[in-house]
């Protein structure tokens, strides 16, 4: 289950990337969870901005939002999470428990009209009198919620908190935020300014701070080693003065640790906007993308040679010497030499410890 919340959250910071995706993700998450409809929604003072809900038409949501507004003295919903801190879920019992009267009454009625009349929800975030709120709105035969189902709710809330935030962070761009952006779905994105303040990021990308190949000072995006540290920070810079194109970064590497691809691009100025602050996009390459520049990396960071690149990376995914010299139509011993260079140049000494080593360059 762990591994189909890791790839929801990913769906959702497709959604970030290109705005046509929310609803497919929402889409998602009611399945993963059993549930009709999921549910985006933002609320300021006498307002609904926007409500998206799956497989509900445009007309449906704003007639009812018509009715409602988001009124906490009609939407029993948001009265339950109205003094509620980001991610306390509420449930039925809550929606019961915040009394009845006309107003009440009537949201009721509504949801019961559109067979929505349980589920969950909570805040993502929240700010100004505003907040952006996520809900599970289940149908009679989907039934009330129950603990799993909350906990799994519970579970999937910061990683679309995540997207959400990235959404405010490139909304000026809308969808299709770069040529070639939907190729970088799925990976760590950070967001930054030319000055290296972290703005927002992806789920993988929060990983790579927990594991601590990057890190977040004063608010500030850096890597832990002084050098790569330095050469980001100059790299953002530069993209601020030129803004076109991309460019990669070998950053992180250490021991025994793969070095990271990173490719940092500037998303170009709006019209309208007087922001003089940069969007920089520093992508880390993983999957696919990591694997095919695997080659490049081992002779660019470790002097690999073409040959031996290839033959550590065969090595890596477990093929054997006899398998690797009859792949490469040469003899076992040429294999043997070669494989005695890479251990030396990557600092190993056992097979085991390079396929280590290679990990991420293998996991496709």
């Amino acid at each position: 289950m762990e591994d189909k919340i890791w790839a929801l959250g990913e769906r959702f910071a497709m959604a970030a990337i290109d705005g046509n995706e929310w609803l497919g993700a929402l889409r998602a998450m009611a399945e993963l969870t059993g549930s009709t409809y999921g549910q985006l929604i933002g609320f300021a003072p006498g307002e609904v901005p926007f409500n998206w809900i799956n497989d509900l038409s445009q007309e449906e949501i704003a007639c009812f939002v018509e009715q409602e507004r988001g009124d906490p003295n009609i939407n029993v919903r948001v009265r339950a999470s109205l003094s509620d801190q980001p991610f306390v879920i509420r449930s039925e019992a809550d929606y019961r428990a915040v009394g009845r009267g006309s107003g009440f009454d009537l949201y009721r009625e509504m949801c019961d009209a559109y067979d929505i009349m349980d589920g969950c929800q909570t805040k993502l975030l929240e700010g100004g009198g505003r907040f952006v709120g996520l809900a599970l709105n289940r149908s009679r035969k989907d039934g009330r919620t129950d603990a799993e189902t909350r906990e799994l709710f519970a579970a999937i809330a910061p990683h679309v908190g995540r997207a959400v935030k990235m959404q405010i962070a490139l909304e000026s761009r809308g969808t299709a935020l770069l040529n070639g952006a939907l190729e970088y779905v799925g990976l760590p994105i950070f967001v930054c300014d030319e000055a290296g303040n972290l703005k927002a990021e992806t789920t993988e990308a929060s990983a790579l701070l927990s594991a601590g190949r990057f890190r977040v000072m004063d608010g500030k995006i850096g890597l832990p080693h002084p050098r790569d540290d330095a050469a980001l920070l100059k790299a953002l810079a530069r993209r601020h003065r030129q803004p076109l194109g991309f460019e990669t970064l070998l950053l992180g590497s250490a021991g025994k640790q793969m070095p990271m691809v990173v490719d940092i691009c500037r998303l170009p100025s709006q019209p309208g906007r007087l922001s003089l602050a940069s969007q920089i996009l520093v992508i880390v390459r993983s999957g696919r993308r990591w694997h095919d520049a695997a080659p490049a990396v081992l002779r660019m960071a470790y002097g690999l040679s073409a040959a031996e690149a290839e033959v550590a990376l065969a090595l890596g995914r477990g093929e054997t010497r006899d398998q690797i010299a009859a792949a490469r139509d040469t003899s076992a011993q040429t294999v043997k030499t070669q494989i005695k260079s890479i251990f030396s140049k990557l600092g190993v000494s056992r097979e085991m410890e390079l396929m280590t080593m290679l990990g991420d360059m293998l996991r496709r």
